[in-house]
Parts: C-alpha cells; structure tokens; sequence
C-alpha cells in the first residue's frame, strides 16, 4: 500500500520525537512541570519522601518491636518509594529508596557479629529491595519519558491542526472569490454579449427583408455577411449559455438559489424535457414511465434542469440512428429516473470524475461537440439538494445509463 502524505507527515513526525535534544527536553519537562499543581512539584516530593521514609521506619519499629523480630523490614520502605515514584517522580523516588536503605541497614539490621548468620539473613534483605526500588524508578522515568514524548506529540499535533485551519483557511477564500470573480465576470459578460447577439439578429432581420434584386457580386457579398451573422448569432447563443451555468453552480454552491418545493408530477416533468429535446435535436427518444402518477415534492425548474442536462448530454454523444431511453421507476422510498444512450461509454476510471466542475473525459474532449463539463456538476448539486443521489452505469463501447435517485418523502 501507498503511504498518504499525513502518514509520511506522522512518521517524519514520530522521528523527530525519537531525536530530541537534551534542550528539548528540558523545555518539554519544563512545560510539562509548569502544567502540574503545586503539590505535585519535585521539591515537595522530595520532602514529602523525607516524611513518609521517617514514617515508614517508624511503622516497622514498631512492628520489630511488637513481634519481637521483624523479617520483612523493607515493606514499608518500598510501599513508600511506589507511592513517592507515582506522584513525584523518579528524583524524590531515589531519594526515599536511598534513604530507606540507609536506615534498614543502620536502625532495623542488628549490630552483631560479623559472622552471625540473623545479620545476614538481615541483611540480604536490602539486595531485593534496592532492586525491587530500583525497577519502580525505571519504570517511572520510562513513565515520564512517554509523557514528555506524548506532550511532545500533542504540540506537533495542534501545530499541525493550526496550520490545516489556515490552510483551510486560505482556501475557502480562494474558494469564496474564485465564485465572487465567476460571478462577476459573468454578469459583466452577459450585458456585452446580449448586445452582440441582438444586433446581429437585428442586422438578419433587415437583410431578409431586403427583396429587391441585386447584381451578382452583392449578392454574394450579403450571402455572406448573412453566414458571418449566423454564426455571430450561434456563438453568442453558445457564451450565453455557457454563462448562465457558469452563474447557475455558483449560485447553487453559495446557497442563493433557494429550493420551492412544491408537489408535482414526475411523470410531466419528463415528458415536458423529453417533448422539448425531440424537437430541437429530431433524435428518437423513448419514454417509459407508470400509469399511475408519481407524485412528489421538489423544485420543477431545477429538477427539470437535471433532466435536460441529462437528455441533451445523451443526445450529444449517442450516435443519431440511436435511440435515447428514458424510464421512470417507481418505488416505496424513492423514485428513479434512468437516461441510458448507446454511445462509446465511459471507462471505470473517468466515471468518479464526470460530476466534478469543469471535467470532460477524454473522448468529450477529443469530439467536436462543445462544453465546459458544467452540466453534470450542477446536475450533482440540484440531486444532492434535493436529498437524492446521482451516479453513472457505463461500458465502454456499451453506453451509459445516469440515473437520479429521489427521496418520495
């Protein structure tokens, strides 16, 4: 498997921890102390330890007293050198266990001859207990060590989250006048351009009205000026539509559009569209749908928009002695709407990208027919507004079948 660029940022991470400096240490238990109460600040450890060791001894005494001889002199000690370790840490912890040595070997072990097996027997009791004492305080600085590394840790990750906020930050607005300037530019090209579009229709109008005969060469001459406003005509149509899905999606991500749902007939709604694209691109398409009415609550301009989006795009890369099927599928919980062409299809790979803005795959691409790979995106955000979903069915060579899930409720 890959590693992601965060794993790599966490392992490089994880490293940096492995190889602090003494200096980074310091400041680490430095803050790492600074965070602790009053109470639980190394110098009252090592005083507390001093008490507690001074308790504990007396304890045994007692016990060594009360029993006549005591076997186990270093119970106390050690209860006191765990306790001291957990709190304080290993300083005052190696403090209590030195100081508790000290006095088992001077106060609790008998003065008697050298050879004298109690002595002895006595005495070995301090080996375990310096050992067992000495275990606590390497597990406790192992302890401290993993806080020092986990505070370290957590100071990466909160500067790794500051800089994803600004980041972040940084590009929601990027984002917010990347759609401030779409929308801008677009109402500013639109005046223009509905300007060139009306004149040049103005300018067919007055040339066919022109009825007198010409000579030859001007003739030609308005056969052509007539072609140059036809295509004028067709390419200020094209921009403008162009610009109103341009406005359309930024309008719908900045949340501008409001949705009037109102309850409507499905059925309708996709005869109207598949009507409409009957007649202007003089394609067979094929309408399946229920007897029954498929009532449901949603926006009609926009969920129609979805379907001409979807016909036409069908329409656009089917071939022309193909026809385009439209089914509606009543269900309990949704209705579903399928748009199935017989064109090249659309490998696996491209099919997770057809809904992003601006993305057309290869062959769209490679064809004549024109876009700005906007339909679909806005397609996506109508559905997704309306708690609906869209995907795509497709195999190369096949076709492509798009269908639009809606919730009835």
């Amino acid at each position: 498997m890959r590693a992601t660029h965060t794993d790599i940022q966490i392992d490089r991470r994880g490293r940096r921890l492995k190889h602090m400096s003494l200096a980074q240490r310091k400041v680490l238990r430095q803050q790492y102390e600074a965070k602790m109460p009053g109470w639980r600040q190394p110098i009252i450890g090592y005083l507390v330890s001093i008490l507690l060791v001074a308790l504990s001894m007396f304890a045994s005494n007692l016990l060594s007293n009360a029993l006549g001889h005591f076997y186990f002199p270093g119970a106390f000690p050690i209860l006191v050198v765990l306790f001291v370790a957990i709190v304080w840490g290993v300083g005052p912890s190696l403090l209590a266990l030195f100081l508790s040595a000290f006095w088992i070997d001077y106060t609790l072990v008998p003065s008697a001859d050298l050879f004298d097996i109690q002595r002895w027997m006595d005495g070995a009791q301090l080996g375990p207990f310096l050992i067992s004492g000495l275990t606590i305080a390497v597990i406790t600085a192992q302890r401290e060590r993993e806080r020092l590394k986990t505070l370290a840790a957590e100071q990466e990750l909160q500067a790794y989250a500051d800089e994803l906020e600004t980041i972040n930050q940084k590009l929601e607005d990027a984002n917010q006048m990347k759609d401030r300037f779409l929308s801008i530019a677009s109402h500013e090209l639109k005046t223009p351009i509905t300007t060139i579009r009306g004149q040049a229709q103005l300018a067919q109008r007055r040339l066919s009205k022109q009825k007198k005969p010409f000579p030859d060469e001007l003739a030609v001459d308005l056969e052509g000026i007539q072609l140059a406003l036809t295509r004028i005509n067709d390419q200020t149509g094209r921009l403008t539509s162009l610009i109103d899905e341009l406005l359309d999606i930024s309008s719908i991500r900045n949340g501008k559009v409001e949705l009037r749902k109102r309850k409507c007939d499905l059925r309708e709604i996709c005869r109207e569209v598949v009507e409409d694209q009957r007649l202007l691109s003089g394609r067979t398409i094929l309408l399946e749908m229920p007897t029954d009415p498929v009532n449901i609550s949603v926006d009609r301009d926009q969920i129609s928009q979805v379907f001409v989006n979807l016909v036409s795009n069908a329409v656009k890369y089917s071939p022309e002695e193909k026809p385009i099927e439209v089914c509606i599928h009543q269900e309990r919980e949704d209705v579903r709407i399928q748009v199935k062409d017989h064109g090249k299809g659309i490998r696996k790979d491209q099919q997770k990208h057809i809904f992003e803005t601006f993305y057309r795959t290869p062959d769209a691409q490679s064809s004549t027919k024109q876009g700005l790979g906007l339909g679909l995106a806005i397609s996506k955000e109508i559905v997704e507004r309306h708690a609906g979903q869209i995907w795509c069915e497709s195999e190369p060579g096949v076709g492509s079948t798009f269908v639009v899930e809606l919730p009835r409720r």
